[in-house]
């Protein structure tokens, strides 16, 4: 190995060792880049798919298919996808009208929890030490569901306000998934399954790095929108902070009752993390939602930090 390469891999293993905080900083540290953001926006879809990728690569697919099949396993995905982008979203929206918030933000919470949860959700997870397994299945469930499943969410409670178009968002899933599923199996047959494993912490460094670049064109303009109305972006974040952390904690304290510490973190980071982007386009004249999308990203990085000391997975061996 060369000196620039071992270089490399010590840095990325800096990284990964210290990935909570390099997600904290970074988050902070994109603001400043945020000027890029507009370029690199029609790369989003190329971002997610790279940490969809991230996350598979470091786990036995064919294993985890021949598991998820069996009708236990079965069950527990589709009853824990539904309750994610069905009923959560049905929820919060109840609360919000209980608790009087406008209509703009009941609409920001509902496009954001009608959302599956983050293709990082099983990285997330796997920084963690907990069951990357379970919310690599549950994330894909939910993906492929929400096409079909989230504009009839979206038509119960907010009405037609907006049309989504469910084909163009199941086709663009799809392609994300398959495409990061053959990209991680090739990957995994190249690298080798155990030097993939030698090598983990290196890897949570790269998929640290991947999220980062996620941030820059979702924070495109969030600066001066900060700017122009500050007290509103303050409330918007306590918001997404609540919503978020709460969630996680409710789920997880939940699902330890019946299940191990492990898939009961792994269901908390499921249920409070979302890909509130898959949305963004179909509302673009909502300034609050564009604002709300951006400072949703503060909770779901702050996550492994801030929930470390709650989700005390350790490494699993099974599901």
């Amino acid at each position: 190995m060369t000196s620039a390469l071992r270089a490399g891999l010590s840095f990325l293993e800096w990284m990964g060792r210290n990935a909570r905080w390099t997600l904290v900083g970074g988050i902070f540290g994109a603001l400043l880049f945020q000027d890029i953001g507009a370029a690199l926006r029609p790369a989003l879809p190329f971002f997610v798919g790279m940490i969809f990728t991230l996350a598979m690569m470091r786990i036995d697919l064919p294993t985890m298919a021949r598991s998820a099949l069996s009708p236990k396993r079965i069950v527990r995905t589709l009853g824990l996808s539904f309750s994610i982008i069905v009923v959560t979203p049905i929820i919060l929206y109840g609360l919000a009208a209980l608790l009087g918030l406008p209509d703009e933000w009941r609409m920001a919470l509902v496009y954001a929890h009608a959302a599956p949860p983050i293709a990082s959700a099983a990285g997330l997870c796997l920084m963690m030490g907990l069951d990357a397994v379970v919310a690599l299945e549950v994330c894909i469930v939910a993906s492929l569901l929400t096409p079909f499943v989230g504009p009839l969410v979206v038509l119960l409670l907010l009405g037609d306000t907006v049309a989504l178009d469910g084909l163009r968002l199941a086709g663009q899933l799809a392609l994300i998934i398959l495409g990061g599923t053959l990209a991680a199996l090739a990957i995994r047959r190249g690298f080798g399954a155990e030097r993939i494993e030698h090598h983990r912490v290196a890897f949570d460094g790269v998929t640290a790095i991947g999220m980062l670049f996620f941030l820059l064109p979702v924070f495109d303009g969030v600066v001066a929108r900060v700017a122009s109305e500050p007290l509103l972006a303050f409330a918007i974040l306590i918001l997404v902070a609540v919503v978020n952390f709460g969630m996680q904690v409710l789920a997880h304290r939940a699902a330890r009752r019946v299940t191990s510490e492990a898939v009961a973190g792994a269901t908390g980071i499921l249920w409070g993390n979302r890909n509130v982007t898959l949305f963004l386009a179909a509302v673009p004249e909502s300034a609050l939602f564009s604002l709300y999308v951006a400072l949703y990203q503060f909770p779901m990085y702050f996550t492994p930090l801030v929930m470390r000391s709650l989700f005390r997975g350790r490494r699993f061996t099974r599901s």
